[in-house]
């Protein structure tokens, strides 16, 4: 007589045989779906991580309507995706607020001034500046008429109006010289001002006042000096419709990036001003203004 104790040992092992094959089968097919899961899982977490590597930065930039804010538009639409750079434009049209704003941290640089006009206004408002160089573009001063057609026709003690600004008053009574209107001492290097006027054939009179008020006095005044910024604004031409023009040959008066004093190497300011010295938006601007504002090289 068999052992029974025998046949139970043997279905006990026959069984335990059968389960381990089965665990093994089991085992080798899912062993490569829970490796893919893992391999996907890591890409997932890969292709998450150089997502966020890659997020665009954002930058907040002051500007004046015309010319800058449609060159920084330019560049926005045309050269910023490319760069991971997401440009949020915030106009100004008094040419005093980007300043404040850039003090206050409201935005993170402006552009719209040329650097003796940065100085100046910094040195008044107690604001530490820096202007990036070589500057962006320049904005021709000239002067301007609604009522003559030449310089010929301004009558004696006609109203002549310019900005009251000390650097773009220089730059407007150095215009005015050059056409022969006045006489200015002979200061090289000082700034003038009205009071260093030595001569004037005309008696015209001159009116300092804020740049935001030139274009609307314009129709009432005999002549106008202002800034190519402030014709553009006013949809008139600075190469068509000047009387006379500043010379293009010194670029001291071109506007460029300022910022914050110790933020001009902060990689996004860099990013922004590598675009805006780029020689697309040099041919833009050649294209798009035809001398009426001149790209700095």
């Amino acid at each position: 007589m068999k052992n029974p104790l025998i046949k139970i040992n043997r279905r006990f092992f026959v069984i335990t045989a059968i389960s381990f094959t089965a665990s093994t089968l089991f085992a080798s097919c899912s062993s490569p779906n829970s490796a893919s899961t893992t391999a996907v899982n890591t890409s997932a977490k890969t292709t998450a991580n150089t997502v966020a590597s890659t997020q665009e930065e954002k930058i907040k930039v002051g500007v004046s309507p015309v010319p800058a804010g449609e060159i920084l538009e330019f560049v926005k639409k045309n050269l910023a995706p490319a760069a991971g750079l997401n440009i949020e434009i915030i106009t100004f049209s008094d040419g005093v607020q980007d300043n404040f704003a850039l003090r206050d941290k409201q935005i993170d640089a402006n552009y719209f001034q040329h650097v003796p006009f940065m100085e100046d206004f910094g040195k008044r408002h107690n604001i530490k500046m820096v202007a990036l160089n070589p500057p962006i573009h320049l904005n021709p001063v000239g002067i301007y008429s609604k009522r003559h057609k030449s310089l010929a026709e301004v009558p004696k003690n006609g109203l002549v109006i310019i900005p009251d600004d000390i650097n773009n008053a220089h730059r407007a009574l150095k215009v005015l010289e050059e056409a022969k209107l006045i006489k200015l001492k002979n200061n090289p290097g000082v700034l003038v001002s009205v009071k260093d006027i030595v001569e004037n054939p005309k008696n015209l009179q001159i009116k300092e006042v804020i740049s935001g008020q030139l274009l609307p006095s314009l129709p009432d005044v005999d002549l106008g000096v202002m800034t190519g910024a402030t014709v553009l604004a006013g949809g008139m031409r600075t190469d068509k419709d000047a009387l006379a023009l500043e010379s293009a040959k010194n670029p001291l008066y071109a506007v460029t990036l300022t910022t914050l004093q110790g933020q001009e190497n902060d990689p996004k300011i860099q990013k922004l001003y590598k675009l805006l010295r780029d020689q697309k938006v040099k041919d833009f601007i050649k294209e798009k203004y035809q001398g009426a504002v001149i790209p700095i090289p």
